[in-house]
């Protein structure tokens, strides 16, 4: 497959497999926690003053498995590259033209389109927010002012760039 045909593979592939854990990540409180208040202390704010160290403990659990999957996919992607027999995966051809030889997409078209591949796997942190402190309750979604675009305000991608191992 030429570049791009893989690009949007790699792009498909990526927002579906985002898309389905950041549900299942929202699920954890809307649902799961939520229940878990309400059969304990009978309350369900999703913030009882009883509950805050479980709910710490949750976040703490999913910050680790979203730093372990970002680990591994960038482990994933590295590995692709680096292997020692080459697959198939994008067709690069090349055409002669007395003295020089050209090659398309070009070392610095493969080279961007990489970096982008790894850039899109760290940020994908940032599409999982985090909670509001003491409860199990997301960010909600706010528009930026400057380019009306939908974001999350705080998110797990910070601490997870400060992880020395994926940096």
């Amino acid at each position: 497959m030429n570049l791009s045909e893989f690009s949007e593979y790699f792009e498909n592939h990526l927002n579906k497999a985002i898309v389905e854990l950041v549900k299942d990540y929202q699920n954890v409180g809307d649902m799961y926690l939520k229940s878990i208040e309400e059969t304990t202390v009978k309350t369900n704010n999703q913030g009882a003053v009883e509950m805050r160290p479980y709910y710490y403990y949750w976040e703490r659990r999913i910050f680790n498995a979203i730093t372990k999957m970002i680990i591994r996919a960038l482990s994933a992607n590295k590995i692709l590259w680096m292997r020692s027999e080459k697959p198939s995966l994008i067709k690069v051809a090349a055409s002669y033209g007395h003295p020089h030889i050209t090659y398309h997409p070009t070392l610095d078209e493969l080279r961007g389109q990489l970096e982008k591949f790894t850039r899109n796997i760290l940020e994908s942190a940032r599409q999982f927010g985090r909670w509001w402190d003491g409860f199990c309750k997301i960010f909600e979604e706010r528009i930026h002012e400057e380019t009306s675009e939908k974001y999350i305000p705080y998110t797990f991608y910070e601490d997870v760039m400060l992880n020395p191992v994926i940096t």
